[in-house]
């Protein structure tokens, strides 16, 4: 559901290889949590295999934001397609959530993306 690319403190890249909807939300959410290592407070979580988000992967989205912030790190996204880059924009996510283009990030981490 979520793999590891990178973690050079105090960044991480994460990569979510499945679409985020109510039968996974959970899943995704247990996963996710579990990968955050103290010290990391910038996450980068790569979109580019994802596409379709629920509500559920939405809230859960959210969820994982608000949990992170709690513990000092924030959340940003790469790698949406035009569409989900839609929805995203629609939900209001982009200021909860900032998005990145792959180039910006695969600069950022030369080698990883």
């Amino acid at each position: 559901m979520v793999e590891l690319l990178l973690v050079q403190s105090p960044e991480a890249v994460v990569k979510i290889t499945e679409d985020l909807k109510m039968e996974n939300a959970r899943e995704f959410y247990e996963d996710f949590l579990a990968l955050h290592q103290p010290g990391i407070t910038d996450i980068f979580l790569d979109f580019r295999e994802v596409r379709f988000v629920d509500s559920s992967g939405i809230g859960i989205l959210l969820k994982c934001e608000k949990d992170l912030r709690e513990r000092g790190a924030r959340i940003s996204i790469f790698g949406l397609g035009k569409s989900l880059l839609s929805v995203f924009k629609l939900a209001g996510l982009l200021p909860v959530l900032p998005h990145y283009e792959v180039s910006e990030i695969s600069s950022r981490f030369p080698g990883v993306i």
